[in-house]
C-alpha cells in the first residue's frame, strides 16, 4: 500500500481513524482497541516469541535488465487450462516451462469491496482469496466469479496488507503493516499462530508477502524500501535487498511466478511493475503498469495487492482504492505450473 492514507468510499469513517499506510512513523500510542496479543490471550492462538538469528544478510543486487533470459525449449509444457483430472501440486519440471517476462491485460474483476490489499491463490482448493485493508474478503474461482464472502481473523487486523498461500503447510499467510505474520486455516479463516517480525528484522510498514518453492518468506518492507527474505519460521533472515537500487521506490506488492522461481513486484510510488529473480536482482522492468512489455493494457489506478495463479500462469493486480482486480495473462500463453510451487 502506498505512503498515503487510502480513501474508502464504503468505509470512510473507518479509514479516517486508521491512518492507513503513511510512510510516517505508525501511531503506536495504544489508540487502537485491539492487539494481536489480546487476540492470542482470548482465543488460544499461538504467539511465537520474537527471537531470531541472522544468516548472511547482505545482498548486493545486480541491476541488470535481462529481459531475454528465458528457458527456450523444443517442447515446453504449456496449457490453456487445468485439466479436471489434474491436481495442483503434481510433478513439474521448471526447466520445461518458459519463464514469464511479460503479461497482457485480459479483464477487470469487480469484488464489491474496496481498498484491496491482500490476496493469494490457494492451489489446494483451486480458488482465489482477496481481502480488503479492513478485513472483509471474497473467495473467487479463477475466472473471477465470487463464490463466498469471508472475514479475515482479528489477529491480522488492523491494517491488513499482504497475503500468500503456504502449500507445504496448507495454511493461508496474512501480514499486517505492523509486520505481524498470521497463519490462518484456509477453510475456516481462523488464526492458528501469530509471529511478530517487524522489530526483530528492522522492517516497517509490511505491505506485501510471497513464499518461494523452498518455503522462504519474501516480504515488502514498504517503510524502508526493502525486500526482506526470511526462512519459513520467520526467525532467520536470509538476505535483504534495497529496492531503490533497482528503481522501485514505494515497493509494495509481490507474488511468486510459479515455474520460474522469479517474482512479480510493484511500486505504489511510481505505479510500476518489475520481475526480479529469487536473489532480488532485476530481470525485467521497471515499467508502468498498463504499458508493455511488463504489464500491458488495462486501467489499474493504484496497483497494490498481487497474486499469481499456477493453473494458468495469470496474475491478478488489485487496485488499492477501487473495488476491482485486473487479470493479466502471460504474453507467451497460459502455463500450468502448480507442481513447481513447493520443492522443499
Amino acid at each position: 500500500m502506498r505512503s498515503t492514507s487510502p480513501f474508502s468510499p464504503a468505509l470512510a469513517s473507518a479509514a479516517l481513524s486508521l491512518a492507513c499506510s503513511s510512510a510516517a512513523p505508525r501511531d503506536d500510542n495504544g489508540a487502537t482497541s485491539f492487539t494481536s496479543a489480546d487476540a492470542s490471550a482470548s482465543s488460544g492462538v499461538t504467539t511465537v516469541e520474537d527471537t531470531t538469528s541472522t544468516s548472511e544478510t547482505t545482498s548486493d543486487t545486480d541491476d541488470t535488465d535481462d529481459t531475454n533470459d528465458t528457458n527456450d525449449t523444443d517442447d515446453p509444457i504449456k496449457f490453456d487450462h487445468l485439466d479436471p483430472g489434474d491436481q495442483p501440486g503434481g510433478g513439474c519440471d521448471p526447466e520445461r516451462i518458459p519463464d514469464t517476462t511479460g503479461f497482457s491485460f485480459v479483464k477487470t474483476i469487480d469484488l464489491g469491496i474496496d481498498t484491496l490489499q491482500a490476496g493469494f491463490y490457494d492451489s489446494t482448493r483451486d480458488r482465489v482469496v482477496v481481502f480488503s485493508f479492513f478485513g472483509e474478503g471474497r473467495v473467487l474461482d479463477i475466472d473471477g466469479n465470487i463464490v463466498d464472502q469471508i472475514q479475515a481473523p482479528a489477529e491480522a487486523l488492523p491494517r491488513l496488507d499482504g497475503g500468500a498461500y503456504d502449500l507445504a503447510g496448507d495454511l493461508a499467510l496474512l501480514i499486517n503493516q505492523d509486520c505481524d505474520l498470521v497463519e490462518v486455516d484456509p477453510d475456516t479463516f481462523t488464526a492458528q499462530a501469530v509471529i511478530p517480525l517487524g522489530m526483530a528484522h528492522g522492517m516497517s510498514i509490511c505491505a506485501g508477502l510471497a513464499i518461494d518453492p523452498m518455503s522462504n518468506l519474501y516480504i515488502a518492507s514498504h517503510g524502508t524500501d526493502e525486500l526482506v527474505v526470511l526462512d519459513r519460521s520467520g526467525q532467520v533472515e536470509q538476505f535483504r535487498v534495497d529496492m531503490l537500487d533497482i528503481g522501485m521506490p514505494g515497493f509494495d506488492g509481490i507474488a511468486e511466478i510459479a515455474g520460474s522461481e522469479n517474482f512479480l513486484i510493484n511500486s505504489t510510488t511510481n505505479l510500476t511493475a518489475a520481475i526480479i529473480a529469487a536473489d532480488g536482482s532485476l530481470i525485467a522492468g521497471p515499467g508502468l503498469v498498463g504499458d508493455a512489455p511488463i504489464m500491458g493494457g488495462g486501467a489499474v489506478g493504484q496497483p497494490d495487492s498481487m497474486l499469481t495463479i499456477c493453473t494458468n500462469g495469470h496474475t491478478w493486480v488489485c487496485d488499492a482504492y477501487e473495488t476491482s482486480c485486473s487479470d493479466f495473462a502471460p504474453t507467451d500463453g497460459d502455463k500450468m505450473a502448480c507442481g513447481c510451487l513447493f520443492v522443499g
